[in-house]
């Protein structure tokens, strides 16, 4: 059943782009002004000295990848679109096996309708490590039951138009989907269960034009749904209500709602079907400062909400939010899908404009719904050639099962520095703190990657990474600890 999956998954992901690449071409006369067609080559060895990543018997190994690629991107002045994939083919020197990794990202946003009709779409095709508790790596060079393949594709709309002065609407709908092989019962090696699950969200408002000025209102409706492929309960969430926002000047307005909550969830601490209210302030008392800050009801639990930014120079500036929900875990791999972009220099990026790395996992993926606390912040700053950013963040989450509040909370740090036009040289080191839900295990985990690139012509690229990864946990047999030094050369053609 394992090898039928791979095929099938293999073939999902060749058809996606197939589709990517046929639209693209359809789109071209009529919209693009500007297209790429990058294939690429490249051929890596990497040596790891914990290739089956275990806390003893420690196994070093060399690896030879070799890894056919190809971006694309179309730019013009109704739409963006972008599609990377690779294929890894890794072979193991120890013993001679092989694996072969898919990884795909694509966007694509498009104004239909100037002004009034948009459509955005993402897709993602990563290797994840599904259990938090189990093996983790920064590097490729190794082999884990733990590290899969998931699948993630967002589709969005939104529609939107005014009423001459007096009201704007607003309505948009997104679809998600995610694959994994995680949903397998009878795979004794997989450890965390996870349905391949649909989603549909949708949101419709109506608010205030341009006619009110210091009291704005809006009326709104929302709806959230998760259909899970294993015999589990579907998420299902629904709220409607009204905001009214009273402005006393240009830097200070009060903020309210009020309305209706309701989801499936069967916890009481977590379920809602009534009332619900917010209120809190927004404060910007110039063009550095951004401040919101709300406190509310929903059901038995008590919420808050917070987004800070602020521009210290044109060089530094700090932003954070503070967020609680109630979701699933596919709605919070649509969100931060949906958050993604692809930069032509620096890969997947996120709205702040910094490196993914999805070798950390915060937690493991899984089927029960939850309450979502998070913090998040991130103090950039950029000069010239250079870029410095620290990024801390919290998360607790609450599940619905009864099985106790999870935490995690970690800082990272990265810079990139242009030594010349042809060098670059990038590094992070992270640390993330880790209490399962059961409030007995912790773990403690420290990544660390240095990356150096010289461009030999204009076609091939000389690369070195070294990377550390060291998990220390209070859980017998759960230490890891791997160190691994990749050299690579890329043909762009």
């Amino acid at each position: 059943m394992g090898a039928v999956s791979s095929n099938i998954q293999s073939i999902r992901c060749l058809s996606l782009g197939a589709l990517a690449l046929g639209l693209g071409a359809e789109l071209q006369a009529a919209y693009a002004q500007h297209v790429w067609f990058d294939p690429r080559v490249e051929s890596k060895l990497a040596y790891s000295d914990n290739s089956l990543l275990t806390e003893a018997n420690r196994q070093s190994d060399l690896v030879l990848n070799f890894a056919p690629g190809l971006n694309t991107r179309i730019e013009g002045r109704k739409l963006r679109g972008a599609l990377d994939y690779s294929y890894d083919y890794l072979r193991f020197m120890s013993d001679g096996s092989t694996e072969g990794r898919h990884n795909l990202f694509g966007t694509f946003d498009m104004d239909v309708w100037e002004d009034h009709l948009t459509v955005n779409s993402r897709a993602s095709l990563r290797q994840v490590f599904l259990d938090r508790g189990g093996s983790l790596s920064k590097s490729i060079a190794n082999k884990s039951s733990n590290r899969r393949l998931v699948q993630s594709y967002t589709g969005s709309a939104i529609l939107k138009g005014t009423i001459r002065n007096y009201a704007d609407w607003r309505v948009s709908y997104r679809y998600g989907l995610t694959l994994s092989p995680a949903d397998n019962l009878d795979d004794e090696t997989i450890t965390s269960n996870f349905s391949d699950t649909q989603t549909h969200e949708i949101r419709a408002s109506l608010g205030s034009g341009q006619r009110f000025n210091n009291l704005e209102w809006r009326l709104f409706a929302t709806s959230q749904r998760s259909q899970r492929s294993l015999e589990v309960n579907d998420f299902t969430s629904e709220t409607a209500g009204g905001e009214l926002n009273l402005k006393f000047s240009r830097h200070f307005a009060l903020l309210g709602s009020l309305g209706y909550a309701s989801n499936g969830l069967q916890s009481s601490a977590l379920a809602a079907d009534g009332i619900s209210w917010e209120t809190g302030f927004r404060l910007t008392p110039g063009s550095k400062l951004d401040l919101t800050m709300k406190w509310g009801k929903e059901g038995n639990r008590t919420k808050w909400y917070g987004r800070l930014q602020h521009f210290f120079s044109v060089r530094l500036d700090l932003a954070a939010t503070y967020t609680d929900t109630i979701t699933s875990n596919a709605i919070v791999l649509n969100d931060n899908l949906q958050s993604l972009q692809f930069d032509p220099s620096r890969g997947i990026i996120d709205s702040q404009g910094l490196p993914v790395d999805e070798t950390d996992p915060s937690f493991s993926l899984s089927d029960v719904d939850f309450r979502r606390r998070n913090v998040n912040a991130v103090l950039t700053w950029r000069h010239k050639r250079s870029q410095l950013y620290v990024n801390g963040n919290m998360e607790w989450r609450t599940f619905d099962d009864s099985s106790g509040t999870a935490a995690s909370w970690g800082l990272s740090t990265g810079f990139k520095r242009s030594i010349n036009k042809n060098t670059d040289l990038s590094g992070t080191i992270s640390y993330r703190r880790s209490r399962f839900e059961d409030g007995v295990r912790v773990d403690n985990y420290i990544v660390g990657s240095l990356d150096w690139s010289k461009r030999l012509s204009k076609y091939f690229t000389l690369a070195v990474n070294a990377s550390h990864s060291q998990r220390q946990s209070n859980e017998q047999g759960s230490d890891l600890m791997e160190n691994a030094l990749t050299l690579y050369l890329r043909g762009t053609f």
